[in-house]
């Protein structure tokens, strides 16, 4: 069971972003794709989730070809993802934006909502309990009635991943999630993320920083001007010129 990305390219214009990109990620696994800015790692995000068009290759999960199936309907392929930037109504509170997340679970019709059936009540109080135990598990439940416009960025990105958790995915992307977050949260974020894999959720990152890449990831992947440049492990890929050139840059030791 797995995402598999083939020969997958994308193009904005006349620009190439993406070209023949191969990408294997299984449940279970952390896989850290790093790279320079403008190297296509967001783009790369954006053809699993369906945010861009692909110009040619493949997208699947768990064998099934997602070609044509729009952003919000691969949710229920068990994808789940955050953003660069997180999307929040400022105005919302955390318990609110979390709640948000349990939504591919908790399926109502008209009806159903407007009668408010015992079973509805039960569902809602049990949604109620999950996200309370997706806020413990991040440190969050000392922030949930404050407003999420009210919060410093590290905390709001901590939200964004515990909304995307709440989605309870098979494979879950996380993009930059470490950026703007300090030491103690970090090391939340690295205990839960391999919390997750051990439950067997596959966790795509796109992260920067890459301390946290080493103690976190299985295999690494380099992208380079849209292109693979290297994979292994961190230790691997470290060790080639290659990387210290593209990644770490040439001036710096």
């Amino acid at each position: 069971m797995s995402i598999e990305v083939a020969q997958v390219g994308v193009r904005f214009g006349g620009v190439t972003a993406l070209q023949d990109v191969d990408l294997t990620l299984t449940r279970g696994e952390v896989l850290a794709v790093i790279g320079p800015n403008g190297s296509g790692k967001s783009t790369l995000f954006n053809a699993i989730t369906g945010f861009v068009d692909i110009a040619s290759g493949r997208v699947a999960v768990d064998g099934r070809d997602l070609a044509g199936m729009a952003a919000e309907n691969r949710i229920a392929s068990g994808i789940s993802r955050t953003f660069q930037t997180p999307r929040i109504n400022p105005a919302a509170s955390v318990e609110e934006a979390v709640l948000c997340g349990f939504h591919p679970h908790a399926r109502t019709g008209f009806w159903q909502g407007l009668l408010r059936p015992p079973a509805m009540a039960r569902m809602e109080a049990e949604l109620r309990q999950r996200r309370t135990r997706v806020l413990e598990q991040l440190d969050l439940l000392g922030f949930a009635r404050q407003q999420m416009g009210e919060l410093p960025m590290g905390i709001v990105r901590l939200v964004d991943i515990a909304r995307a958790m709440a989605a309870e995915p098979n494979y879950l992307l996380l993009d930059e999630p470490a950026a703007g977050l300090s030491k103690t949260e970090q090391n939340v974020l690295i205990q839960q993320v391999r919390r997750l894999a051990g439950q067997g959720v596959g966790v795509l990152l796109v992260e920067h920083n890459f301390g946290l890449v080493r103690r976190l990831a299985d295999r690494v992947m380099v992208l380079d001007r849209g292109k693979v440049l290297l994979r292994g492990t961190a230790d691997e890929v470290s060790r080639r010129p290659e990387f210290i050139t593209a990644y770490l840059g040439t001036n710096k030791q």
